[in-house]
């Protein structure tokens, strides 16, 4: 069952490198929503920049055009209507720790090829024994930059991964995904990213066969940092179609509005204090349980982050 409430759980990882969607499952008829995916946002990492004596190391022993970045994020979430219904709402308290990874190759300054894993562990408070999950995603990522001017760039992805699903009272279930998507963002000024981006997740049940759904993410933003402090607006829009009998229930729609405030904790470490807002909006399920209602999810937490960018030597005009 594909339920929406985690559409825009971690948008948490970087849009201009790779948009990766953040949808959601749940099977048989216990309405058990699963988050798939972070979602990278623009230019929301770089406290790696403070982090000068591993950088050096990287910088010069790594081959320059390697890349990688990579982060763990710990984090306290209150959730309103857990279990998406229109009535009566079920709250909870989750703790999640969600580890990301991102190691690649500059084939060009405008092309890139990656390999990308994550994992994350939902611990719920007052229904752990019905919806505490763990979740694996591996995954390969073709990017191309096409420049737009100096402050526009348009970058295409292509993202096929698998995703490895274990709940405490369900057996394992693995989704395969193709994800195509188009990103435009542009730089306003020296310390902000504007962008909208278009997205559509193609998932089987085997690997490119036994269709299940196709889902369309629109998204528009933007990022902002002043001094230790970031701030981040998002509103994505999700419409999902497919096969009732495999996602467990009818086609929606549902919108998301993300609003996070971060603060860099110290300019020596890579580590950053934020908090993050979610409303989450179902619409079109006709009161399915799983598919409907209003959410409200708040997040409290830390997020430490490194980067290796790909280098290019710099010709010298004689």
């Amino acid at each position: 069952m594909q339920t929406s409430d985690a559409l825009a759980d971690s948008l948490a990882v970087d849009k201009p490198r790779a948009i990766a969607d953040a949808s959601a499952v749940s099977r048989g008829n216990d309405f058990v929503p699963i988050d798939l995916t972070p979602v990278r946002l623009p230019e929301r990492v770089s406290t790696f920049n403070n982090f000068e004596n591993f950088k050096a190391h990287a910088l010069y022993r790594l081959p320059g055009r390697v890349f990688f970045n990579a982060s763990v994020e710990n984090s306290l979430r209150f959730e309103l209507n857990t279990f998406q219904t229109d009535g009566p709402y079920l709250s909870d308290m989750i703790y999640r720790v969600l580890p990301n990874v991102n190691l690649g190759y500059a084939l060009s300054k405008r092309t890139r090829v990656s390999a990308n894993y994550f994992f994350f562990r939902d611990q719920y408070d007052k229904r752990d024994s019905s919806l505490s999950r763990n979740i694996h995603s591996v995954g390969g990522q073709l990017q191309h930059d096409v420049p737009i001017n100096q402050k526009t760039q348009l970058t295409f992805t292509l993202f096929p991964r698998a995703l490895f699903i274990n709940t405490v009272n369900a057996p394992s279930v693995a989704f395969y995904d193709i994800i195509p998507s188009a990103t435009i963002s542009r730089r306003v000024g020296m310390s902000g990213v504007i962008y909208g981006s278009v997205l559509g997740q193609i998932r089987f049940r085997d690997p490119f066969s036994n269709f299940q759904e196709g889902d369309q993410f629109y998204s528009a933003g933007g990022v902002w940092r002043k001094g230790p402090w970031s701030y981040l607006f998002d509103t994505t829009l999700v419409t999902n179609f497919g096969n009732r009998r495999l996602r467990g229930g009818p086609n929606n729609q549902v919108i998301i509005i993300t609003g996070e405030v971060g603060r860099r904790l110290n300019p020596r470490l890579p580590v950053t204090a934020f908090v993050r807002a979610e409303p989450i909006f179902n619409m079109g399920a006709n009161g399915a349980p799983g598919f409907s209602g209003f959410n409200f999810r708040v997040f409290g937490g830390l997020r430490a982050e490194i980067a290796k960018p790909a280098i290019f030597p710099i010709k010298l005009k004689g």
